[in-house]
């Protein structure tokens, strides 16, 4: 009997597209604080947790941009977590440079003062994250961010025990078809999380088929 191949079971897709398995997940509205200009911000996908003790995040960014040149300036920068009300805002940053627009101002968005860093928050994000740079690294034309976690807010109420409400309408990216052969095309697609989806794992069933040790270490 044959083995089988991955074609047997799998459609082969893309590398670009290999990025849609990944999706969805929460996107994150970038300020970063010119000396002069203001702040701005910048849409971005390209970020994760990368470290404990301090906590710490990872954050790419093109050396093209604008936010690149700020952070370079001043290296410190906030993860504001968006809500629906502000799908204007991530669209937006996401399109037009701040070289071009003043972003914060042409979207009338409130801020306030960071607390710890000089980098203001987004008052009607679901969250922010004041972030200062411990580190960086350069790969082709990104520089690679460590920002270290200076303060965390969430909107009142936001959070439901150690996890985040999803009562708070949050923004999930799910993707863009900016990589298709057709130019004029160009959307980034996102969805809201509904509370009624979220579900706790692992399930009793899961726990009864492991052995009895692991049962209990795992309760």
């Amino acid at each position: 009997m044959s083995q089988p191949t991955p074609t047997d079971r799998f459609d082969e897709i893309s590398g670009i597209d290999s990025k849609a398995l990944l999706k969805p997940k929460p996107i994150a509205l970038v300020v970063t604080q010119s000396e002069t200009e203001g702040p701005n911000l910048m849409t971005a996908a390209w970020w994760m947790v990368a470290g404990y003790n301090p906590f710490r995040y990872l954050l790419g960014v093109s050396q093209k941009t604008y936010t690149y040149d700020l952070i370079e300036e001043n290296p410190e920068f906030v993860l504001s977590v968006p809500s629906t009300e502000l799908i204007d805002a991530m669209i937006l940053s996401g399109m037009v440079s701040g070289r071009e627009l003043d972003k914060i101002d042409h979207l009338d968005l409130e801020t306030i003062p960071g607390a710890e860093i000089d980098v203001p928050i987004l008052a009607d994000a679901v969250g922010n994250i004041e972030c200062r740079v411990l580190d960086s690294f350069e790969f082709e034309n990104t520089t690679y961010y460590f920002g270290g976690v200076e303060k965390a807010w969430v909107t009142e109420g936001g959070m439901d025990g150690r996890l985040l409400s999803l009562e708070e309408d949050v923004l999930a990216y799910m993707g863009s078809d900016w990589a298709d052969e057709d130019d004029d095309t160009k959307h980034r697609f996102y969805a809201d999380l509904s509370p009624e989806n979220l579900e706790s794992f692992p399930g009793d069933d899961v726990l009864e088929g492991l052995p009895e040790e692991l049962q209990e270490k795992h309760r």
